[in-house]
């Protein structure tokens, strides 16, 4: 009876095997499709090496799109001092960090004067605040005023809300402006009389944080030129050696470094 039965059983066996070859190694081919330990580590190494290749191009690629944007910003900023002066009798929007009482060049980032040292005093707009004054509004988007490379203490997002120029807490953005007084001449400065390759707003160096760019500042000139300041020996890091909190760089270092800037480079 087994021997009956078997015979019929083990030949339709082997016909489905040989109508059907691949069921067989199925299960051994698909063993041999996954990755062993050795090469899911290569494939990881060499996954690696490629990322750590290509990240600093990512990074310049980043930096040179963002430099065009904080170049665009000071486009819009020297179109709105035009502006202003236009308004003012050619006069530049006036700073109380670099009048005859009060002498701080370092703060000439701040958009209102905010706690002022001197007492009871109420705050005020202050340099480029005044371009978006409710008074004046001439940049209509505070956010113009920061540059997307700041990586320091003052960002958009710290001031987002406050930009009003009766802030107490003091406000600054990313750009440092020249002022509207020459104190090494002793008189205002007006916008018509000024060299066209001068220098009325760089980028923040009230200290080495608020450095936007690593190899140099962006300037705008008087005639509205945007031009990169190219720093590869790290003049500008090593004359704002401080950092917040410390004590500011000297009034002569500022005016030294305005007059740098002005030079072709």
């Amino acid at each position: 009876m087994l021997s009956k039965f078997s015979d019929p059983t083990r030949s339709r066996d082997v016909r489905l095997a040989q109508t059907h070859p691949t069921c067989a190694l199925s299960s051994s081919r698909e063993l041999r499709r996954a990755f062993t330990i050795v090469e899911l580590l290569v494939t990881l190494t060499i996954i690696a090496l490629l990322t750590s290749i290509m990240m600093p191009g990512l990074r310049a690629a980043r930096e040179t799109a963002n430099r065009v944007v904080c170049t665009s910003n000071l486009r819009q900023i020297g179109l709105a001092l035009y502006g202003y002066t236009a308004l003012y009798q050619d006069h530049l929007p006036s700073t109380i960090f670099d009048d005859d009482d009060t002498t701080a060049p370092q703060e000439m980032m701040a958009l209102n004067t905010g706690q002022l040292p001197t007492a009871d005093s109420t705050p005020q707009a202050d340099g480029l605040g005044w371009l978006i004054s409710p008074f004046v509004q001439l940049i209509e988007d505070p956010h113009m005023l920061y540059c997307p490379c700041h990586r320091g203490a003052h960002p958009a997002s710290r001031y987002e809300g406050e930009w009003d120029s009766s802030a107490t807490e003091r406000v600054y953005c990313n750009y440092h402006f020249i002022g509207d007084n020459d104190r090494e001449l002793q008189s205002s400065r007006f916008l018509f009389m000024l060299t066209p390759d001068t220098v009325i707003v760089v980028d923040g160096m009230r200290d080495r944080g608020d450095i936007n760019h690593r190899y140099g500042t962006n300037t705008l000139r008087a005639d509205l030129s945007v031009r990169f300041w190219h720093d590869r020996q790290f003049r500008l890091r090593n004359a704002i050696n401080m950092v917040d909190g410390e004590a500011p760089a000297p009034e002569q270092t500022y005016r030294e470094l305005w007059k740098l800037f002005a030079k072709v480079d």
